[in-house]
């Protein structure tokens, strides 16, 4: 550890002498000071060091021995088995049964290395032993002759699993006799325990998803596995089944199973799995169960008296009754079975206290409380608490809450809260809790009863009610479902419904009875619960107009009246809500351009790629032209010269010489204007001795040709260009030379090409008339002209800038190559 320790320096020194003796104290104090800090770190971490050095060693030399002539230990493990093994792609796994052996090795001062595949070739791969041995296995009598087996570590239940509203069988295995019961093909103990039931046909499948489909359509009546077919249920977002007892035959004390000739390693490992602490466990099992105890199963105790029990065994079956339009709460579905979260609660509860239900249908909620008032019911598992319910009820305490909302159509102005009703029509569900709140606290609204939501929500989209007030999650659901989404959520209540369950008046020990039923069920269940039903994402929506006009009254207002301030707080709260949403959209669509962004940048490279290719193309041409006309066209004409010059030298008569003189005359032009054509089309110079001498050869034919006396400079020291810069620069400096001759009117002129500061320049000037360089530059015409369009349009291939500077007389073209260019 590296500590800085430093003291702050005085911001001024005067010149009076008891002030300089006093900051020399103060400065040896604060050093002193840092120094007893630095000592007291630096003794405070050599005694963490000693303690660590100190630290027993759980092994003995002749362990430690048998360890270094051993250093790879590999045990296997099953893959089908999450959470305890999860894989998480390449080859690699997590899981209980990773951490645990990570711990353990850290206790040992070893690495353990683990495998994973199908249990059975595990199983194989240990027997024959190129595996040392198996984690997470039991004990089995059958494997005693191949293996070892250290202490065991950890337990695993074994659940039984039923459909959602399939019955209970009575407890035990022996309660499946004559049903079809899968199990996973290579689990051992559980084969062992369905083979011990001859009446139970045992129907073996490959995996846990073979196993939950089986279950699902009918091919198994039940199944039997561990908490995996769980974990693999909840990770997949599968309904329909699930744990609904834990097993007495079932629970298994797993260890490690070690090769039959290394007792030594099983010494070792059951020293370090001692060495593990009890909180150590249960960190490790809350991280992949989500309890300390490893997901026990086991039904948190109820704690009934006496009297209770009694209670219990006079009434064993609970008729119950709910709301059949009211999902994801209470509902029956298409097989009127029914469904819910009020209906996984009152499950769970009977299953504790040894209760059976009976469920009872009915047409609608008000129906459903009809039924109770006629002692047809004996329970109501979701009722909210009203004060005049809990003069018809005893209730529970709530075990579930949700807020009441307004919605109505979506193009009404956002309402806010309940006062904007008033003297308009409501629809409320007849006999629900949000009826009995508006019928009392908000007489000035117009209820309008209706037997359900969803006949509740008809009604707003048909204008018969303005708006409806009703259960956020229920009615999100509907909306959903139904497709209705002209309908939303336009306003809050002070309303939530916190649900309890409801008994007779007369039947108090029912009710001390339920509540300690759902006071056994634990957190984690009830979240499960939670999790499997609601998935709703609602959004409301600001009418922008609305807020701004309201925003600019209550400003006005707020001038003149100050109570106003507090509406308009509230207003520009859910203005900036709305702002949040926007500035979120916004991000996306910012990440959107920018990767269509990046997507037009890369075409733009691929199109500079593309001009530079057609500009080396384009130089490639010019240089076959040029050769095609010096290797046929100008040697066909050099040797009509030679003919014609040999019959010139004995002519017939005046006329015939006169004649072949002539036309020596016009073959010596011909031929020169062609090589001068050839070396315009791409000078040889330019691919034989590169840029530098190009530059030469430019310089000397423009004054040969045009009587421009040229000079060229180049620094001696510049490397090479590549080739195609060296072919643009040339193209560049052909143009600017051009130009010079057909407009400059210069007499003389200069090309140089130099180093500053790392990049490469070319100047081309002359002291011509000169021009405006801020003048625009013509488009390119019909006949070629191209002016300094063209030249720029070629720079841009190889980033380089042309610059035009003025110069006294005349004109400087600058051309300016970066220097990564050059390489």
């Amino acid at each position: 550890m590296d500590l800085l320790l430093g003291t702050a320096e005085n911001a001024a020194m005067t010149t009076e002498r008891h002030v300089s003796f006093q900051s020399a104290a103060s400065d040896r104090r604060r050093a002193a000071r840092a120094f007893l800090v630095m000592g007291l770190v630096w003794l405070f971490l050599a005694q963490a060091v000693l303690a660590d050095d100190k630290r027993p060693d759980l092994l003995t030399p002749a362990e430690r021995a048998w360890l270094d002539a051993h250093p790879r230990i590999l045990l296997g493990v099953g893959a089908e088995w999450a959470p305890w093994v999860i894989p998480v792609g390449e080859g690699r796994i997590a899981g209980f049964a990773v951490d645990h052996l990570r711990l353990l090795g850290e206790k040992l001062g070893i690495e353990i290395g683990l495998a994973s595949g199908p249990w059975h070739e595990m199983v194989a791969a240990a027997e024959e032993r190129r595996l040392d041995g198996l984690t997470l296995a039991a004990p089995l009598s059958d494997r005693g002759d191949r293996f070892l087996f250290t202490e065991n570590f950890h337990t695993v239940h074994l659940f039984l699993y039923l459909r959602d509203g399939d019955p209970l069988p009575p407890p035990g295995l022996a309660g499946l006799n004559g049903r079809r019961v899968g199990y996973l093909r290579e689990v051992l103990r559980e084969r062992k325990l369905l083979e011990g039931q001859a009446s139970i046909e045992a129907v073996a499948l490959p995996s846990q998803a073979a196993l939950a489909e089986a279950l699902l359509t009918g091919v198994v009546d039940a199944a039997i596995g561990s908490y995996a077919l769980e974990y693999w249920r909840a990770s997949n977002g599968v309904l329909g089944f699930g744990p609904k007892r834990m097993l007495s035959e079932g629970p298994a004390r797993l260890g490690i199973s070690i090769r039959k000739d290394w007792p030594e390693l099983v010494g070792i490992l059951d020293k370090g799995l001692a060495a593990i602490t009890a909180e150590e466990s249960a960190v490790l099992n809350r991280r992949w169960f989500g309890r300390a105890d490893g997901f026990s199963g086991g039904s948190t105790p109820t704690g009934l008296s006496a009297e209770e029990k009694r209670w219990i065994a006079d009434h064993p079956v609970l008729r119950v009754g709910i709301d059949p339009t009211w999902a994801p709460i209470e509902f029956f579905d298409e097989q009127r079975r029914p469904q819910g979260i009020s209906v996984a609660y009152i499950r769970l509860v009977a299953e504790r206290l040894g209760l059976r239900l009976e469920f009872v249908e009915a047409r609608s909620w008000a129906a459903a409380v009809a039924q109770f008032h006629r002692r047809q019911l004996d329970l109501l598992p979701a009722v909210a608490a009203t004060p005049s319910r809990r003069q018809r009820f005893d209730l529970t305490e709530p075990y579930v809450s949700f807020p009441a909302a307004i919605f109505a159509a979506a193009d009404v102005a956002y309402l806010g809260g309940i006062e904007a009703l008033q003297g308009k029509v409501v629809a409320v569900i007849e006999s629900e809790a949000v009826h009995d709140w508006l019928r009392e606290q908000e007489p000035e609204i117009q209820l309008l009863p209706v037997a359900d939501t969803p006949a509740a929500l008809r009604a707003v989209a048909r204008g018969d009610a303005f708006a409806f007030v009703g259960n956020l999650a229920v009615t999100s659901y509907y909306i959903g479902a139904s497709g209705l989404t002209e309908i939303k959520v336009l306003g809050e209540t002070p309303f939530v419904y916190r649900l309890g369950m409801a008994v007779h008046r007369d039947e108090p020990m029912l009710a001390a009875i339920l509540q300690k039923g759902l006071d056994a069920i634990p957190r984690y269940e009830r979240d499960a619960i939670y999790n499997d039903w609601i998935s709703i994402r609602y959004r409301v929506e600001a009418d922008w107009g609305l807020l701004l006009r309201v925003a600019a009254g209550s400003a006005l207002l707020l001038a003149i009246v100050g109570w106003w301030a507090f509406s308009l707080s509230r207003e520009v709260g859910r203005r900036r809500r709305a702002e949040a949403a926007l500035a979120e959209l916004s991000r996306g669509l910012d990440q959107a351009l920018a990767e269509r962004t990046h997507e037009l940048a890369g075409a733009n490279v691929r199109l500079r790629r593309l001009a530079v290719d057609l500009s080396l193309s384009d130089e490639a041409a010019r240089a076959r032209l040029a050769g095609e006309l010096h290797d046929s066209p100008m040697q066909k004409l050099a040797l009509a010269q030679i003919q014609v010059e040999s019959a010139a030298r004995d002519p017939d008569d005046a006329e015939t010489a006169e004649m072949l003189g002539a036309g020596q005359t016009l073959l010596s032009e011909a031929i020169a204007e062609l090589r001068t054509l050839q070396f315009d089309l791409s000078p040889p110079v330019l691919a034989r001795q590169g840029l530098a001498a190009a530059l030469a050869w430019l310089a000397e034919s423009t004054e040969a040709r045009w009587g421009i006396r040229m000079a060229s400079a180049v620094d001696p020291d510049l490397p090479q260009p590549r080739h195609e810069v060296s072919v643009i620069l040339f193209q560049c400096a052909r143009e600017l030379v051009y130009n010079l001759i057909k407009h400059a009117r210069a007499s003389h002129g200069a090309i140089r090409l130099q180093s500053r500061g790392g990049d490469l320049e070319l100047i081309v000037e002359d002291n011509g008339i000169g021009f405006d360089p801020n003048a625009a530059q013509p488009l390119p015409r019909p006949d070629g002209g191209f002016g300094l369009h063209r030249v720029r349009e070629r720079l841009d291939l190889i980033e380089a800038e042309l610059s035009v500077e003025p110069s006294a007389p005349g004109t400087r073209m600058r051309i300016r190559v970066p220097g990564d260019r050059m390489d």
